[in-house]
C-alpha cells in the first residue's frame, strides 16, 4: 500500500504559542507546516511555494498586514500566490467580516474561541481531504 502523500499547511497567526500548538497538532495529524508570524513573511512564503502549499489556516487579527489585507492581496493575485483553500481562523464574530472573508475567498471560517483542536483537523480533511 502507497504511503500517504504529506499535505502541505501554510500558519499565518502572529500569536506564537497558538502558532505552535496549531503546528504540532497538525503535525501530530500528518501534514508538513510551515509557519508564518506575520501577514508579510506569509504572502513572501505563498508567493515562493504556492505550489507546493495545499491548504492556508489564516489568523484575521495580526499587526502590520491583517488577514483580510493578505485574502485581498491573494484575491487580486493568484498567479503570484497560488489559489489554495484557506481557513479564517479568529475571534472576529462581526457578520460583516464573515461576509467579507468568504467574498475574498476564504474556503472557511472559524472561531477561535469555540474550536477544539480536532475541528480544525477535521475541517482540513473535509476541504482537501
Amino acid at each position: 500500500m502507497a504511503e500517504k502523500i504529506k499535505k502541505n499547511v501554510l500558519i499565518i497567526e502572529d500569536e506564537t504559542v497558538l502558532l505552535d500548538s496549531y503546528s504540532e497538532v497538525l503535525s501530530n495529524e500528518g501534514y508538513n507546516t510551515l509557519k508564518c508570524s506575520d501577514g508579510y513573511k506569509g504572502l513572501d512564503m505563498l508567493s515562493k511555494n504556492h505550489g507546493d502549499i495545499d491548504m492556508i489556516i489564516l489568523d484575521l487579527m495580526m499587526p502590520g498586514m491583517d488577514g483580510l489585507e493578505i485574502l485581498k492581496t491573494i484575491h487580486n493575485d493568484k498567479e503570484k500566490y497560488g489559489s489554495s483553500p484557506i481557513i479564517v481562523l479568529t475571534n472576529m464574530t462581526s457578520e460583516k467580516v464573515i461576509k467579507e472573508a468568504f467574498d475574498l475567498g476564504a474556503s472557511s471560517y472559524l472561531i477561535k474561541s469555540e474550536l477544539e483542536y480536532t475541528d480544525l483537523t477535521k475541517e482540513i480533511e473535509k476541504i482537501i481531504g
